[in-house]
């Protein structure tokens, strides 16, 4: 792939009202995810898509808005809890196993379940040094 069209697509933008990023290709989201070792079916399900769906746009240059955000709030709650695991491996173990912090539920089923900020806050805890 040559420079200019790297240049073209834009993957990854800075948001420097949150001084993040967002993810607007789908090589972008592809090469990022590959590049933290999560699976495409692991993804999917934290981003509440199907397979085949994260696959068609993965595929596409541009995300459309209604999948950019999802997979951008996806994206960042990886980031943060991959921060906090400190390695892919122990990240993709500990998602899918009960977590007595949770009820004995798993991580993933949390998100599975619409309970996001169940581990929003954890992860805020954490860094603040709250979490008991």
């Amino acid at each position: 792939m040559s420079a200019t069209k790297k240049k073209m697509t834009k993957p990854v933008r800075q948001d420097p009202v949150q001084n993040a990023f967002v993810i607007k290709s789908g090589s972008a989201l592809k090469n990022w995810r590959k590049d933290r070792g999560i699976s495409r079916p692991l993804f999917a399900q934290i981003a509440d898509c199907s397979e085949r769906t994260l696959a068609t746009y993965e595929g596409k240059t541009r995300l459309p808005a209604k999948f950019s955000r999802p997979v951008t709030e996806s994206a960042r709650l990886i980031l943060a809890l991959q921060e906090l695991a400190g390695d892919n491996a122990a990240l993709k173990d500990w998602l899918q196993k009960p977590n007595t912090a949770f009820d004995k539920r798993t991580p993933l089923s949390l998100i599975k379940s619409g309970e996001v900020d169940v581990l929003w806050r954890m992860v805020h805890q954490i860094r603040q040094g709250s979490f008991a």
